[in-house]
């Protein structure tokens, strides 16, 4: 009796592999560091940073221009909790080109042609697009942080120059909300396949839900609330959400930091399933 190699027989059965989900990977990969729109995205983030270095030496310049006095006064925003913002979109933006991208040029047919296993090229997707974020999260955040205390130095500016251990749970929320709204972009890429729907409700959820949430009524907007993306990182390095911070809803409501989590990865495992859902019950047309 002849012995059928695992991988061949894998093959024949049409199950995947370990090489076949190895393939997609590095398919995945190959398509989404060789594809404009991702270097225009990480050009976009890294112009970010940029500009936020610009405003820690404005804020700088500001203290030293000011008397004793006036310097009481001064309060600055972090740099790494105002990037948060764009580098959230763009890595949300990227999730959605990962599928769109490829029904706009009918690529996606020669994905399916070379791999039929739907449910493995949504992994390798998922995985390689929720890779990157992380990196682009961590690394934009931890390098405005670094920057814009490297530029103020020792002038202690309020809101400004906290210590690394007190930011640094907050940091690395940041750069799991930034994986969750690109796994969340891509989940809608996939379904709508529409750039321009899918980005559109990608803004819907993550700032105008939240704006409406924070105008009901007391206790709703802050239960409501803690459950949305946005607040979700605030609670996950430990803060109450938009709504109790101001002092719009009472104390005590909230997630800990071990349920936010668990929500924001529930956030994740459900745009990966309709990802999966999206791709199995239809075609490619």
């Amino acid at each position: 009796m002849t012995a059928i190699p695992r991988d061949g027989g894998d093959r024949e059965r049409g199950l995947p592999g370990g090489p076949v989900i190895v393939d997609a990977l590095a398919s995945e990969w190959l398509k989404l560091r060789s594809t404009r729109s991702t270097r225009y995205i990480l050009a976009t983030v890294a112009a970010f940073v940029v500009l936020l270095a610009g405003f820690a030496f404005y804020v700088g310049s500001l203290w030293d221009g000011l008397p004793p006095e006036g310097r009481v006064t001064v309060r600055a925003a972090q740099p790494e909790q105002i990037v948060l913002l764009p580098v959230q979109i763009c890595m949300a933006v990227l999730g959605v080109l990962a599928f769109t991208s490829e029904y706009a040029t009918g690529m996606i047919r020669s994905t399916f042609t070379a791999l039929p296993h739907r449910i493995v090229v949504t992994a390798a997707k998922a995985a390689v697009v929720a890779a990157l974020a992380l990196v682009v999260g961590q690394v934009s955040v931890f390098g405005t942080f670094l920057i814009g205390r490297a530029i103020v130095g020792d002038r202690p500016i309020r809101g400004f120059t906290a210590p690394l251990p007190e930011e640094l749970p907050k940091m690395l929320a940041t750069g799991m909300s930034v994986v969750v709204l690109a796994l969340i972009g891509l989940g809608l890429g996939a379904v709508l396949r529409s750039t321009a729907g899918a980005v559109t409700s990608v803004v819907v959820i993550l700032y105008v839900v939240p704006r409406f949430v924070i105008s009901l009524p007391d206790p709703w907007n802050a239960r409501i609330g803690s459950v949305l993306p946005e607040d979700l990182t605030r609670q996950l390095a430990g803060e109450v959400p938009i709504a109790v911070g101001l002092g719009k809803a009472g104390a005590g409501i909230g997630l800990s930091p071990p349920a936010a989590l668990a929500v924001m990865a529930l956030y994740a495992v459900v745009a990966v399933g309709l990802t999966a859902l999206a791709l199995s019950r239809r075609d490619v047309r």
